[in-house]
């Protein structure tokens, strides 16, 4: 069986089982009193809710708010997957680490990627800008770039969770009723625990950039079934902005009819200098790199 590894920004053919590759202003106004009548009890303002009276939905609606005011910032993703189950087939280790930084409207972005597949390790820096896509090979030392098609195909693969923030937030909201807030110190936690049918829909968009869900055979595809899931939010208590998360989950899946193996899967990151990071240049070696030809994604 062949399966692809998606990294978010590219994907490493392997022959084994698993594959896979997330401010509100706060505006202070002042006027004068003076000719102006006092307001009444009755028209003056409601307070705003206090820190343990904001709930989750309240909290996710601001953070979306807030995140969609994220122009540039920096990130880490780590993704990891052990699969475990019968013969060859049926186990599989994956890790990948990427950080980088990311920019908004257009997107571009910069990341260092490093995975380790089954025990075969590779790293490779990206650079991500329209129209273009770079890659850099730190063992042979040297650029690469793709085609415009084949950019517009990576970019496709990329996750919420490292290029569109706000919408992973709204994609936490859909969790609902399960939904839980903590204030504690300066931040706000957030946290859903179930494997309804909520917990499912959310899962299956995570699983399409870390297992080409939708590229998988439909026979595997259908035999998934979520057995845990676990997310956690962290948002600043100022801004609302994101500042980490954590997605853990459980799942069987059967690759050989009959013989279902468990996939463990975490995905945790982090956001960092929001609206402060440092540019995304290419440089000009990348510019002037020789284009690949396109690979067959068999």
């Amino acid at each position: 069986m062949k399966a692809y590894f998606v990294a978010g920004t590219h994907r490493i053919r392997r022959l084994s089982a698993a594959a896979l590759a997330l401010a509100a202003a706060i505006i202070l106004a002042s006027c004068s009193n003076s000719a102006k009548p006092q307001e009444t009890a009755s028209s003056a303002p409601p307070p705003s809710p206090s820190k343990a009276e904001l709930t989750a939905a309240d909290l996710l609606d601001q953070a979306e708010a807030a995140a969609q005011q994220m122009k540039k910032y920096a990130f880490e993703l780590e993704l990891i997957q052990h699969l475990s189950g019968e013969g060859e087939e049926g186990n599989s280790s994956v890790n990948v680490n990427m950080k980088g930084r990311a920019e908004l409207g257009p997107l571009k972005l910069d990341q260092t990627i490093k995975s380790d597949i089954d025990g075969e390790e590779s790293s490779i820096r990206s650079i991500l800008v329209p129209e273009a896509y770079y890659m850099y090979d730190p063992e042979f030392e040297e650029w690469s770039k793709l085609s415009a098609s084949q950019t517009s195909d990576i970019m496709k693969t990329l996750s919420d969770l490292q290029v569109n923030p706000a919408q992973s937030i709204l994609d936490i909201r859909a969790l609902g009723a399960g939904l839980q807030a903590k204030p504690q110190g300066d931040t706000f936690t957030i946290r859903y625990d179930g494997a309804g049918v909520e917990a499912r829909t959310f899962l299956d968009k995570i699983l399409e950039s870390t297992l080409d869900l939708s590229g998988m055979d439909p026979k595997v595809r259908n035999s998934i079934k979520l057995d845990s899931m676990q997310v956690e939010l962290l948002l600043d208590a100022a801004r609302k902005w994101p500042i980490s998360y954590r997605i853990d989950s459980v799942m069987s899946v059967e690759y050989v009819k009959g013989k279902p193996s468990t996939l463990e899967q975490s995905i945790s990151g982090s956001y960092s200098q929001h609206n402060a990071s440092e540019g995304i240049v290419v440089p000009e070696e990348a510019k002037n790199a020789p284009e690949l030809d396109p690979a067959p994604m068999d």
